[in-house]
């Protein structure tokens, strides 16, 4: 709904939502209040399960930057601007989305939580390290730039949100409540603001909308594809991991942050290069929530656990 009244207000929309005044301090607050929702206890199971964690952080930074360039250079044959918009959305962090796709698909939720958390922190260099690397033979990347508005947009709002709920947990309490439904408005406000911007390039006709509208799609499909394979060769091979955990992983990979992308690209690049990260917003949606419907119809988890221990990581 987002989405498309973003579509079809874009000339009131994109002035407002739209603005980076606007998505900054929005993407700001998100990373905020996910900052107020982590725990102590998951903090140490973090600590706790690094080897899940690598991998995750491997096929995060790793392998979906290498198949977003890829996708727009061997297969989708992208236009300079996409193939940037494809590329960022590729060497961004897991997004909050995650944690909800992991619920509907039955996996472990805290570990996904844990997850989405290492690879935001860790994003903060490797974003514009992969950025620079894979893009700056294409085009003029302002690296040190895109590391100042990622430790700006995400680090410096997380760490100030488990700062609070380290310190300062009867505030904290006050305001956790409140910040799931805080973290779905903002998504919404990104999500309109999105379209809106996004709104001449996918709906022109006879343009681009079609390949970009693919290429949203395709990077999560084969992503998550690619992360069950080596997930499932593993398992069988050198590594324990449990159902719950392969699930987990395949939807932390395959869920990338497409509203920080939109906003380095927005910030950074062009309104052309944002339009892939704009079209993910919503095709992430539709991908996340059919492969966690697809999981608990098919192979549906018997035996949920209330309390997570360390031999579920």
């Amino acid at each position: 709904i987002s989405a498309i009244l973003g579509l079809s207000k874009a000339d009131a929309i994109s002035p407002t939502l739209g603005a980076l005044s606007t998505v900054e301090p929005v993407l700001a607050t998100l990373m905020l209040a996910m900052g107020l929702v982590i725990t102590p206890t998951e903090l140490s199971q973090a600590i706790r399960s690094p080897g899940i964690l690598a991998l995750n952080a491997l096929c995060c930074f790793g392998m979906m930057p290498l198949l977003s360039l890829f996708l727009a250079n061997h297969i989708l044959h992208l236009s300079v601007q996409q193939t940037v918009g494809l590329v960022l959305l590729g060497s961004v962090s897991g997004g909050q989305a995650s944690n909800l796709f992991t619920l509907l698909a039955g996996g472990n939720v805290a570990l996904s939580v844990v997850c989405t958390l290492s690879t935001t922190l860790l994003g903060v260099i490797m974003t514009p390290l992969l950025v620079q690397w894979l893009l700056g033979s294409c085009i003029m990347v302002d690296g040190i730039g895109v590391l100042r508005s990622v430790m700006s947009l995400v680090l410096v709002p997380l760490v100030s949100g488990l700062v609070m709920s380290r310190f300062l947990p009867k505030i904290t309490n006050i305001i956790k409540p409140f910040c799931p439904a805080i973290g779905v408005f903002a998504t919404l406000l990104l999500v309109a603001g999105g379209a809106a911007n996004s709104a001449g390039s996918l709906l022109m006709v006879g343009g681009d909308w079609k390949t970009t509208v693919a290429a949203s799609l395709w990077l999560p499909i084969l992503g998550g594809a690619m992360a069950l394979g080596l997930v499932s060769i593993i398992k069988t091979t050198t590594m324990k991991i449990p159902e719950t955990s392969k699930r987990t992983l395949v939807v932390e990979v395959l869920s990338k942050s497409p509203t920080l992308a939109y906003v380095l690209a927005r910030k950074h690049f062009s309104t052309g290069a944002a339009s892939i990260p704009a079209a993910s917003m919503v095709s992430l949606a539709i991908v996340g929530a059919a492969v966690a419907s697809l999981w608990t119809t098919v192979s549906p988890i018997q035996t949920t656990t209330t309390k997570s221990s360390s031999s579920d990581y």
